[in-house]
């Protein structure tokens, strides 16, 4: 009888099961550990959604709980290691992570597409993520392109590609922008403060493959003469929201600077903005385009 009353049982197609499970998982994250409860199937559908952001960075305002994002800490490694290759966005500050913590999550998360490495780039730390073979989105600190080569195959996939400055000196990024030409898929890049004084403008503007050229800063001097004033892949963002908020943003909505930036520059190829514009702040819409600013 009782087997009867199972194979009696309502029972959707499993395909659509775990579409359903799936969608669950991605609109409210948070759910997962509970879902994974439900059946062991249910588990090994959507686990892997639990890993597809990690956010390891102290802040005040915990934007991981807005957006209804798992909370995970330096230490949460010790314990889920396995589960970590799972991980397609992942978010590092060695300012909140120590340097052996950070070396041993850059070796388990080896399927990460989208990389914030905010951290100094020594040799040591280069060679814990030079194998990675899917970045996409990549910020890193510069020194990563200051060498004779460039750290393939970290740089192989590399299409949106943001540099930070961690105090380098000019002559250290003498090299930057020819191994920037050098990366193959590359199409964006975005040059943080400082670094927009210190590498050639003319140089950028000869990369023909890159299609969209951001300087975020609030250094107005820069500028000055510069040839990118004539280029129409050139957009100037002064950043409006929390640089981590901004990438938070990006891997959850598809909402960033970087699209941002895609859609300025396409409504000033359209002429509905005028084309002599090239300053933006992140947070305001493109209505909002500075007509002063010159």
């Amino acid at each position: 009888m009782s087997g009867d009353s199972s194979l009696g049982d309502p029972r959707l197609p499993p395909e659509l099961e775990r579409e359903i499970f799936e969608i669950a998982a991605w609109a409210r994250p948070t759910w997962i550990p509970v879902l994974m409860l439900v059946a062991r199937r249910v588990k090994y559908w959507v686990e892997p959604f639990l890993y597809r952001v990690v956010f390891l960075k102290d802040v005040k305002t915990d934007e991981r709980r807005n957006l209804d994002l798992p909370t995970f800490t330096p230490d949460t490694l010790e314990h889920r290691s396995h589960n970590f290759l799972h991980v397609k966005n992942l978010f590092i500050d060695g300012y909140s992570v120590g340097t052996t913590t950070l070396k041993s999550w850059l070796l388990a998360c080896i399927g990460v597409t989208n990389l914030f490495a905010h951290f100094r780039c020594t040799p040591e730390i280069l060679t814990s993520i030079s194998t990675f073979t899917d970045i996409t989105y990549l910020t890193i600190d510069v020194r990563a392109l200051c060498d004779t080569t460039v750290p393939f195959p970290l740089f192989r996939t590399v299409t949106h590609l943001e540099l930070l400055d961690f105090s380098t000196q000019r002559e250290e990024v003498e090299r930057t922008c020819l191994n920037i030409s050098l990366i193959p898929c590359l199409t964006h890049i975005a040059l943080n403060m400082y670094l927009d004084t210190r590498l050639s403008h003319a140089a950028l503007r000869g990369i023909a493959q890159l299609q969209c050229i951001v300087f975020l800063s609030t250094e107005q001097a820069s500028l000055v003469d510069s040839p990118l004033l004539d280029d129409s892949r050139f957009v100037w963002i002064e950043e409006g929201v929390p640089y981590y908020a901004d990438w938070l943003n990006g891997v959850v909505f598809g909402e960033d600077y970087w699209s941002f930036a895609d859609a300025f520059l396409a409504a000033r190829r359209a002429g509905t903005i005028d084309r002599s514009r090239y300053r933006i702040e992140n947070g305001k819409g493109l209505e909002y385009v500075d007509e002063d600013w010159d």
